[in-house]
């Protein structure tokens, strides 16, 4: 398969497939019921197999912070500050796949390696809490100082939608070792407590959660 896709544009002699290894950072936003979601900051990490120059399957890894606020002064939580860990598998797909046009310079091979990921992850939360002195305690689930409607910390899957691309850098390190790999990650949990309680007894929305990150990539 790596012959045919060499003798498609450029690729002649580059290094198409392999393992791919990147670090480096991000900004997340939180999605729940609090009415502003300020940026937090996270590292990203990510070991892939590249089986041709369009298709890959890794994993990733973060570690940061997401971060909840609640600007209208109607919860009795007023902010969440979630340090957070996560791990995903994913598969990534590039327009390549599907597009045979040639790659006569830079812009064009980022345009034809342009891929869509969906992966499977878990995340491992540690939630703090901030309290609203002046709303009261009942327009929280339950009472504050019972478990019933909270879960500050804990471990839950979700799922990982990807969209990102490629750009080389060569004649750093070598002809063809470094990329940049700018990524746009979209997370659905499977919990209710992402930002660590619900907003209300009747309040069913999952928590999910976006990274955003630009990793530099050696390719062995």
């Amino acid at each position: 398969m790596s012959s045919a896709f060499a003798q498609l544009d450029f690729y002649y002699g580059k290094n198409t497939k392999g393992l791919r290894v990147g670090l480096g950072p991000g900004v997340t936003t939180l999605f729940t019921h609090y009415s502003s979601f300020p940026f937090g900051l996270t590292i990203v990490g990510d070991v892939d197999y590249a089986f041709n120059p369009y298709f890959s399957i890794g994993i990733n890894g973060q570690s940061g912070k997401l971060i909840g606020q609640d600007n209208t002064g109607k919860f009795y939580y007023q902010t969440a500050t979630d340090s957070y860990m996560a791990g995903s598998l994913n598969m990534k797909f590039g327009l390549g796949l599907i597009t045979d046009f040639n790659s006569k310079n830079g812009f064009m091979d980022a345009l034809k390696r342009l891929y869509i990921g969906l992966g499977y992850g878990q995340i491992k939360t540690d939630n703090k809490i901030t309290i609203n002195n002046d709303v009261s305690p009942t327009t929280v689930y339950d009472d504050p100082d019972n478990q019933n409607g909270k879960q500050f910390k804990g471990t839950f899957s979700f799922y990982a939608f990807n969209l990102g691309t490629y750009i080389d850098l060569p004649g750093v390190w070598g002809t063809d070792k470094l990329e940049l790999c700018p990524n746009f990650q979209f997370n659905m949990t499977n919990t209710l407590y992402l930002d660590g309680y619900r907003s209300k007894p009747s309040s069913n929305l999952k928590g999910s959660y976006s990274a955003t990150s630009l990793t530099l990539r050696y390719k062995f």
